[in-house]
């Protein structure tokens, strides 16, 4: 370990006291009247009258703004030929996907009608909420789909709510109390496991309690208070998981998904309320912003660990967390991917849009310009139960060569065994790839089997295999070293713990040289058997002893060994052990296999370079 502490002097992580402010807010919310401040009038949630007029004014004169409220009144006219939602439950498990269609289709109608005045748009919303409202439960067994069936009807309630008759006001209010708000205090009482959970349950139920909660205050104020004040009091468990720099530890897609109910939380908090309970004093909530943005490669695509998919969405949470935080970079940064996405002059595909695209209109922010170097690094790192770096040679360039790479804690929800784990984008390219998750429905997914599933342990990851072994599912191994330089980067993580019992020691750093090349370095002491070194890819692999030739969409990525002298590339088959797992077809495995001993000191180092130059 010698070469790694002479190149790296190691960093001290201090973590600041908070004061508290947060859980002593909670409390007083449980001892005072949260409705208090109560907003009397609709719409109350998210986007009032005055939020309207500021965007209808700022809409004449901006252009991505004129495009974005274009691109819902064209999803909202799909979604008016479109079938409407129903009570389907297709894996015996999860009504998710209609209570997420529904908030897709509610939404962007209620949004449309408001935006446009044509009444056929609160119609077609209204039938879905009807239709919903109807059912006979919103499956509390799986409690994430009656809050986001609570959302969708919550929304659609407050923001049609003048074109709702009598009676149809009547019905929607009943679903929400009834199949929403009711369940939710059952799951309060009994304190099931989500009320405490570190994790997008918390943030997702919570979040859809508090919607629904505040959309018929005046009418139910009772059962209103006692679900806010549930809520408010779980909350600070789920929010803890920002903590200490806003990284997520169930990776970028869960981001989005806990990320956007926070920020649906703070918002409907504050326009009902006008108060948000210090929900957003939560340590490291303001700079989560800096995580999406570093952890989305100049392809697009996510550094996506732990059961994350590698394809990005746009989230409108970005948007609120600019003005809840006054950071004007996260509305800069994404409005750059918006107008990507959006392109003038066309239009998008519903599907392809996030189902709170509509937020995009409600928390629109033109504040912030281009950062400079200082306010946005080429690298960072993420200090968490799943530490992350992130390093990359440019900002805006398609092109450029970026690299994520973890330590992490195996424990974390949703978490793969793949600490020492990284990805590789470079010309416009992903070349070293996680497969991502596999199929919930599988027996013992989240549970006693999850880790006899290819996807989810070292073997199919990029990172050490040695004697055929798993990484240690209780590992904890954060980033022990970190450099950030004009001309490179470099971190280093301890992985011994995630091969205890397979070595003395092992060390893996990555460094980015001359903001071009990738130089990946593993130490390993005393392992016994073989140890493989592993890089999953689409492209095909052309092998030439110590060196392979990676070509994919007439782009080249060149593999040099530096170490060990003997050692050669193979390629290795990423098919998995049985036939209901994912097949990882179009992937393959560039590996390394050498031979360990109890008594050696092994160095594996290989180079990766863009083109065929080392």
């Amino acid at each position: 370990m010698d070469g790694f502490r002479a190149a790296f002097a190691p960093w001290l992580w201090c973590l600041i006291a908070t004061s508290g402010l947060f859980n002593a807010a909670t409390t007083s919310a449980e001892q005072e009247d949260p409705l208090a401040s109560l907003r009397t009038e609709h719409p109350r949630l998210l986007f009032t009258r005055t939020d309207q007029q500021r965007i209808e004014q700022l809409a004449r004169h901006n252009k991505l703004l004129a495009r974005l409220i274009r691109q819902n009144t064209v999803n909202a006219e799909r979604m008016l030929n479109q079938p409407p939602v129903r009570y389907e439950i297709p894996d015996g498990k999860r009504l998710l996907g209609q209570s997420r269609k529904c908030i897709q289709r509610v939404a962007a109608m209620a949004m449309a009608y408001r935006l446009t005045g044509e009444r056929r748009f609160a119609e077609g919303a209204l039938k879905d909420m009807q239709i919903a409202a109807g059912f006979k439960d919103w499956n509390p067994r799986h409690f994430l789909d009656t809050a986001e069936m609570t959302t969708a009807l919550a929304l659609g309630y407050d923001w049609l709510f003048d074109v709702l008759t009598a009676e149809q006001r009547e019905l929607i209010r009943r679903a929400i109390i009834d199949l929403g708000l009711n369940p939710g205090l059952k799951v309060y009482a009994g304190g099931r496991w989500w009320t405490r959970g570190e994790n997008n349950w918390n943030q997702v139920c919570n979040g859809g309690m508090i919607l629904g909660a505040l959309a018929i205050a005046e009418d139910e104020p009772e059962l209103a208070r006692r679900v806010i004040r549930a809520a408010l009091k779980s909350v600070p468990a789920g929010l803890s998981v920002y903590k200490p720099s806003g990284a997520y530890p169930e990776g970028p897609g869960y981001w989005q998904y806990g990320t956007s109910y926070t920020a649906l939380t703070i918002s409907a908090l504050l326009t009902a309320l006008g108060r948000d309970f210090q929900i957003s004093k939560t340590p490291g909530l303001d700079k989560t912003g800096l995580f999406r943005i570093h952890t989305i490669g100049p392809t697009g695509l996510y550094f996506n660990y732990a059961d994350c998919g590698m394809n990005s969405r746009p989230a409108a949470a970005m948007f609120l967390l600019s003005q809840v935080f006054d950071q004007p970079l996260y509305a800069w940064w994404h409005r750059q991917r918006l107008a990507e996405l959006v392109p003038e002059g066309t239009t998008m595909r519903a599907r392809s849009l996030d189902r709170f695209f509509p937020l995009e209109i409600a928390w629109y922010d033109p504040r912030g310009q281009r950062p400079t170097s200082a306010e946005l690094p080429l690298d960072a790192l993420f200090r968490s139960r799943q530490d992350v770096v992130t390093m990359r040679s440019a900002w805006g360039n398609p092109n450029a060569v970026y690299i994520g790479f973890k330590g992490g804690d195996n424990r974390t929800n949703h978490g793969h065994l793949d600490v020492g784990s990284f990805i590789l984008d470079a010309e416009g390219v992903r070349w070293a790839l996680d497969l991502g998750s596999d199929d919930y429905n599988m027996p013992g997914y989240f549970g006693r089997q999850r880790w006899t599933y290819y996807r989810l342990i070292n073997h199919s990851h990029n990172t050490p295999v040695i004697n055929d072994q798993i990484q240690n599912p209780a590992a904890r191994c954060p980033v022990s070293a970190f450099r950030s330089t004009p001309q490179r980067a470099s971190a280093i993580v301890d992985m011994t713990d995630a091969y205890k019992g397979q070595a003395r020691s092992v060390w893996r750093g990555i460094e980015l040289v001359e903001r071009r090349v990738v130089q990946i370095r593993d130490e390993i002491e005393g392992a016994t058997g073989n140890v493989r070194w592993g890089m999953v890819t689409p492209a095909e692999i052309k092998l030439d002893g110590r060196k392979a030739t990676l070509t994919l969409r007439g782009k080249t990525l060149t593999a040099y060994i530096l170490e060990p002298a003997d050692a050669r590339f193979e390629v290795v088959s990423t098919k998995p052990p049985t036939a209901r797992e994912k097949s990882n077809a179009g992937t393959r495995m560039l590996a390394i296999t050498v031979a360990a001993g109890p008594s050696r000191r092994m160095v594996i180092r290989v180079a990766l370079t863009p083109g065929n130059r080392l």
